[in-house]
């Protein structure tokens, strides 16, 4: 997935500044004003950067709503741009569907520095401050409902930073969600969270990361246990766990030396390089979670040039090392075996489980048969949606995959074989 986060600072000339941004309203919002704003562009780069779905900031801390709402005045509406007339989420949207790409949006509703609103709440504890709360919730409210039901079937919605429900005093998004999106995913609220933060903005997760987690929210609650030891259940989650709640792993593309999520001036040397952007690769995408990268339109609408060449390489070498396996097959038993013609060099395995009948393997052990007999590749425990598997190069003809325990009938439906140069 990719998220590209836009909103009315990128076009001040500063550095973003997240603790003032969350607190300073922009001086004036008439500065927004992308003259070369190309959605299509933005979802051309990731699609050939192999990205399925792409989400859209729709609002973010400035509370500035990139789109024709009819229930929040500080939008589109009222700018000149376009005429007042310009709605930056319907162009994604079509955009997305244009190039096979999945659209999301995210809406940030913890923080909004125009109507003052700190971790989801207005200061105060008078009647004015109350008035004002019961306003910014119904506000709230109407814009998902906006957003749920004008652009057709979404991939994902997420409120960044969660949206506290009803019994927390915050707006009762979920009853809107669920009538527009019946097939969308939902990140996150206090009352339903169908896949979580992976603990970090590195776009990494530690082996094992299990899919499933013993909590149904993902860290709204229980918190003392989900963020002891520096978010370890957020990050491996629960083998045991009642829930099947996966991990994401978020990073800003340019978070090299930095941490851009949003365009900033003379930023292009903090570009994750091609080697970085592939380690982040295999412990994410190949530690059974989702990789979230967040990209960044400039001031003119635009990917930065620099950026989009990079999505591109990384999208090729992807497909350079993964497009052939050397042989692969799928089954359902406790030994799956590999012959290859005569000795052939390796030095990376994926495998995936049938999601869809659950996480079922448990403990399991991967071997390749050299010259010396069959030696032991990886010994492990989560396979999942996927697990990628790189080591040293070796020189074997045969290569099986032992599983040693599962719950119930293990369902590998992918176990492929790679010699990468």
């Amino acid at each position: 997935m990719a998220v590209f986060h836009y909103d009315l600072h990128v076009f001040d000339g500063e550095n973003y500044n997240q603790s003032e941004n969350r607190i300073t309203p922009i001086h004036d919002y008439n500065i927004f004003n992308p003259k070369k704003l190309d959605t299509d562009q933005w979802i051309k780069a990731i699609k050939d950067a192999g990205f399925e779905i792409a989400i859209i900031t729709a609002t973010h801390e400035t509370g500035f709503a990139l789109y024709q709402s009819d229930v929040n005045p500080y939008s589109l509406k009222a700018l000149k741009w376009r005429d007042g007339e310009g709605d930056i989420v319907k162009d994604f949207v079509e955009s997305c569907r244009k190039y096979g790409v999945k659209p999301g949006i995210y809406i940030g509703i913890r923080w909004n520095s125009f109507f003052g609103i700190h971790d989801f709440f207005v200061n105060g504890s008078n009647q004015f401050a109350e008035n004002r709360q019961q306003y910014y919730n119904r506000m709230c409210e109407g814009m998902v409902e906006e957003l749920m039901s004008r652009y057709g079937d979404l991939a994902i919605v997420w409120f960044d930073g969660g949206a506290h429900g009803p019994e927390m005093g915050g707006p009762n998004v979920l009853p809107i969600f669920e009538k527009y999106q019946s097939n969308c995913i939902f990140y996150h609220n206090s009352q339903r969270a169908d896949i979580r933060w992976g603990g970090s903005e590195t776009g990494t997760v530690p082996y094992p990361s299990w899919g499933t987690y013993p909590f149904p929210y993902s860290h709204s609650t229980n918190q003392e246990v989900v963020f002891a030891n520096d978010f370890q259940l957020l990050k491996e989650g629960d083998p045991d766990g009642k829930y099947y709640m996966p991990a994401m792993s978020d990073a800003p593309l340019r978070g090299y030396g930095g941490h851009d999520w949003f365009w900033e001036p003379d930023r292009e040397h903090t570009i994750y390089p091609l080697k970085n952007l592939m380690d982040m690769y295999y412990k994410s995408v190949g530690h059974n979670t989702s990789l979230i990268l967040g990209l960044t339109p400039d001031p003119d609408g635009l990917m930065p040039e620099p950026d989009v060449k990079r999505l591109k390489e990384w999208g090729d070498e992807i497909k350079r090392r993964f497009s052939n396996p050397l042989a692969k097959v799928s089954d359902n038993d406790n030994q799956l075996k590999i012959n290859l013609k005569d000795n052939q060099k390796i030095n990376h395995i994926i495998l995936q489980e049938d999601i869809a009948k659950g996480e079922r393997v448990r403990e399991f052990a991967l071997e390749g048969k050299t010259s010396d007999g069959w030696q032991t590749i990886f010994e492990g425990s989560c396979i999942g949606h996927k697990f990628i598997h790189r080591f040293d190069d070796m020189e074997v003809s045969s290569v099986r995959l032992n599983i040693t325990e599962s719950k119930g009938e293990p369902h590998i439906k992918n176990f492929q074989v790679f010699n990468v140069d």
